[in-house]
């Protein structure tokens, strides 16, 4: 593969960071920060999937509630209307 063109700022930050990284070279800030970028994309990936089983899971607690406690008795019919502490 060739060599990128980028430009002359982009090429001192890649500088600047070879001491604070501890890189032997330029490639290696390159690779260091592409890996840094993909594992920062799975973690956003990983929270979207989380947040949406969380909104499905409320969402189905929500229609089990409805479901339980909306016209009439928990237990069914066939239990007495009497309160439990009776």
């Amino acid at each position: 593969m060739g060599a990128i063109a980028i430009s002359k700022e982009d090429e001192e930050q890649i500088r600047a960071l070879i001491p604070e990284l501890k890189a032997k070279s330029k490639a290696q800030v390159v690779r260091e920060a592409l890996r840094l970028l993909k594992e920062k994309l799975d973690q956003e990936k990983l929270r979207v999937q989380i947040q949406d089983s969380v909104r499905r899971c409320a969402q189905a607690d929500r229609r089990e509630n409805r479901l339980l406690f909306s016209g009439g008795s928990f237990w069914g019919s066939s239990r007495s209307s009497r309160s439990w502490r009776s």
